[in-house]
């Protein structure tokens, strides 16, 4: 053998080990990178998102028992939103600890429902208007109520199944508050339009439960 074969073999040897080290120094920096980002999306996965189990039918026929939700913690609530709401602090009985229902009127708002029409006058207006509720299910029954002015910081919420519903309607003893009605804090979580209109297939996935 040449002493330049020799020098070309070492040569050789040596771009390829050098080639495999950065080979596999490159592997694991996309292993790490891919880890790392997996981590990331997961802790603002579980910090934004919650899990919600409906128990219970009052809010048939958009939801029912058995379905399996995600909502979105805190959020900024809007008329017409599904919202769920923590009854913790209010001594509920049983073991009910959250309620699933619709976010109808917010802070300077007036409702009321006439021949199970429900009517607002919006925070800021002189005139009582009927709102457009597709969701809304009365069954065969007559479920009047109000008028209710939400006050500062107070929400006002109903189920869709208006007459199987613990919800705002104190008046109506369909309530455990006596006089008032829920605040703002009370609202755990917002449940998203494309979570109810997929849930058939995110009941696979894993969440925190909540019961309703």
């Amino acid at each position: 053998m040449k002493e330049g074969d020799l020098l070309d073999s070492d040569l050789y040897e040596y771009r390829y080990r050098y080639k495999a080290k950065r080979s596999s120094v490159r592997f694991i920096c996309i292993l790490c990178a891919i880890v790392i980002a997996a981590l990331c999306f997961r802790m603002y996965w579980t910090r934004t998102f919650g899990g919600v189990y409906v128990d219970g039918e009052s809010m048939y026929p958009t939801l029912t028992t058995g379905d399996e939700l995600l909502m979105k913690y805190g959020g900024d609530a809007e008329r017409g939103d599904v919202i769920v709401v923590d009854v913790r602090r209010y001594g509920f009985e049983a073991d009910t600890q959250f309620l699933i229902k619709r976010l109808i009127a917010v802070e300077g708002d007036s409702v009321y429902c006439e021949d199970n029409r429900v009517y607002i006058r919006y925070a800021g207006t002189d005139e009582y208007v009927c709102l457009d509720e597709p969701y809304a299910y009365y069954g065969t029954g007559v479920c009047d109520f109000g008028p209710y002015d939400v006050g500062e910081n107070e929400i006002f919420f109903l189920g869709d199944n208006r007459m199987r519903s613990l919800d705002s309607r104190y008046k109506e003893d369909l309530s455990h508050l006596e006089d008032s009605l829920y605040t703002e804090e009370d609202i755990y979580g917002v449940v998203p339009g494309w979570s109810i209109k997929y849930k058939r297939i995110l009941r696979w996935l894993p969440g925190l439960h909540a019961g309703i």
